[in-house]
C-alpha cells in the first residue's frame, strides 16, 4: 500500500514493495527529491510526517534473499535530510526519528548488522531491534549510528562519530569513535554562528 496526496514540490520517490501488507505513508506536505525506499518482507510500515524534507536519501527493510516482518521505520514532522541510509534487516526492528531533526550529509542509520556474531553454542549475539532518535536532535556529516542505540532530545551527534549505545542524557554532544558524551548542557539553532555574534555586537 503506498498512500499519499502530491504537492507541487513532491517528487515521487522510488518505492518497491515485495510482500503483504506493507505500507508508505508519506504527509502530504512533505517534500521528498531523489529518495530510493525498498521493503522486502511482510507487514512493515514506514511513517514519514509533516513538512518533512529528505534529499537523496535510501530507506530499506529487509533484503531481495532475506524478507524481514513486522518493523516500523518513523521520521517526525519538520525533520529535513540531505542524505542519509536507513537500514532494518531483522524481524520486529524499528528506526525511530523525532520531530525537528536535522540531518546533514552521508549519515548511516543501520539497526543491523547485516551478518551473524554468534557464540560457540550458536546463539545469536548481535541482534538488532531499535534505534531510537529524539526530537530536535542534529546528525552531523559522515556519521554512522548503528544497532540498539538512543540518542535523546536536543543533542548533537558530531562530525564523522559513530554511535554504539544509548545515552540517556539529552542536550548534549556526543563525538567519536565510539562516541560519547563530550559536553553537556547545551541547546543548538539552525542559525549560523556569526547572526548570533551580530546580534551581541
Amino acid at each position: 500500500m503506498f498512500k499519499v496526496f502530491f504537492n507541487k514540490y513532491f517528487i515521487k520517490p522510488k518505492i518497491k514493495l515485495s510482500g503483504e501488507n506493507n505500507s508508505v505513508e508519506i504527509d502530504k506536505t512533505a517534500y521528498l527529491r531523489k529518495v530510493k525506499i525498498n521493503v522486502y518482507g511482510n507487514n512493515n510500515k514506514i511513517i514519514i510526517g509533516e513538512w518533512t524534507y529528505i534529499h537523496n536519501s535510501t530507506i530499506t527493510i529487509g533484503f531481495p534473499e532475506c524478507p524481514i516482518n513486522n518493523c516500523l521505520v518513523k521520521i517526525g514532522n519538520f525533520t529535513s535530510s540531505n542524505s542519509m541510509s536507513i537500514q532494518l534487516g531483522e524481524s520486529q526492528s524499528e528506526v525511530i526519528i523525532g520531530e525537528k531533526c536535522m540531518i546533514s550529509f552521508n549519515v548511516e542509520i543501520t539497526c543491523t548488522d547485516t551478518h551473524s556474531i554468534l557464540d560457540l553454542n550458536g546463539n545469536l549475539l548481535n541482534k538488532g531491534e531499535k534505534i531510537e532518535i529524539g526530537n530536535n536532535v542534529w546528525l552531523c556529516k559522515n556519521i554512522t549510528i548503528l544497532k540498539n542505540t538512543k540518542i535523546l532530545d536536543n543533542s548533537v551527534v558530531a562530525q564523522g562519530s559513530i554511535v554504539t549505545r544509548k545515552f540517556e542524557k539529552g542536550n548534549v554532544i556526543i563525538a567519536g569513535n565510539p562516541a560519547k558524551i563530550v559536553k553537556e548542557g547545551i541547546i543548538w539553532d539552525s542559525k549560523r554562528p556569526q547572526q548570533y555574534e551580530d546580534i551581541s555586537s
